[in-house]
């Protein structure tokens, strides 16, 4: 009995013993580890910047200032960002993450550092970056399609922005006009086209934060056909070709309403048809002569006089001209 009560009092004691030690064994390791992570903290100041490309898309560009981390230290990054719920929308472990963000608001950026040891060190910035609403632009123009003589080339057009955004005095805009004319001065500028053809005016916006947007609509301006009555060499007053003046043969891809298609014929004295084509692109604009791939010219008819019969589908009317005219060598 007694034996067994010395074995019971000598395995208690163990115990006692074993527990210390896994004491001391832990309260040494806990201070080498505050002290080995006061030391990392002190060798590492952090620190990141956040680059705008525009204000609707964003790089996020860590730095590690006054880094001096021992060579044998690995380090592990960890991003978070997220908006003012405080809902996280993208989390990175990259050391140099770049992000897009597309909707509006206000974002924070939290950034943790951890070596292999399990020290840490946080850094949060908050509202660094600033979205704005992607803005909605638009606008319209009377007539849409024009006859010169008509309209003389003027164009109105009724911007349908926004005026708040307009308004803005940090939101920057402008208009393209499509015939090399820029104008920065009116919302809703009335605009006087010196001559057919196809204009593609532009609307450009641009935000404080660096959103852009256009928006392109093409204006047409039309304007009666007219033919030679004479085709000759040599000559500074008549063209050597067949060029029909204020021929638009801006033929649009894929137009199931085939605008701007043509048809052209061409008859002797004894009626006898001696040219046809379709689509004829020679045309003569603000007094130059534009030779297509189709030129009827001096070398293709002997010298006399010639019927011609032209049809034509324009944007605003079809047409149908026919008429003489003379080839004179």
């Amino acid at each position: 009995m007694a034996r067994n009560f010395l074995f019971l009092l000598f395995f208690i004691s163990y115990l006692f013993i074993c527990n210390a030690q896994d004491e001391e064994k832990y309260s040494v390791s806990k201070m080498k580890l505050d002290s080995l992570c006061s030391h990392f903290k002190k060798l590492t100041t952090i620190d990141f910047d956040v680059t705008q490309k525009s204000g609707c898309d964003f790089i996020i560009t860590q730095l590690l200032n006054e880094t001096e981390t021992l060579s044998e230290d690995t380090l592990y990054f960890q991003w978070y960002v997220f908006n003012e719920e405080n809902t996280v929308f993208f989390e990175f472990n990259e050391e140099n993450p770049d992000i897009f963000i597309g909707e509006p608001g206000n974002y924070h950026i939290e950034l943790v550092i951890t070596n292999i040891y399990g020290c840490t060190d946080t850094l949060t910035k908050y509202n660094v970056i600033s979205i704005d609403k992607m803005p909605q632009i638009n606008f319209t123009f009377t007539p849409e399609n024009a006859l010169f003589a008509e309209y003389f080339g003027e164009v109105i057009f009724t911007n349908l922005t926004d005026m708040e955004l307009l308004n803005d005095s940090t939101v920057v805009w402008y208009w393209e006009m499509g015939d090399e004319v820029i104008n920065m001065k009116d919302r809703s500028p009335v605009h006087l086209f010196s001559a057919w053809g196809d204009y593609h005016t532009t609307f450009h916006l641009k935000t404080k934060n660096g959103c852009n947007v256009a928006l392109t609509k093409t204006v047409t301006i039309e304007d009666e056909l007219f033919f030679p009555d004479i085709v000759k060499n040599n000559s500074k007053i008549y063209p050597p070709i067949f060029a029909v003046i204020n021929l638009n043969t801006n033929i649009p891809k894929d137009d199931t309403d085939e605008f701007r298609n043509n048809h052209l014929f061409v008859y002797d004295e004894t009626g006898r048809q001696v040219y046809e084509q379709k689509n004829y692109d020679s045309f003569i604009k603000n007094n130059s002569v534009v030779r297509g791939v189709h030129a009827l010219g001096t070398e293709d008819l002997a010298t006399g006089n010639y019927f011609y019969s032209f049809y034509y589908k324009g944007k605003s009317k079809i047409v149908h001209y026919s008429g003489t005219f003379a080839i004179k060598k």
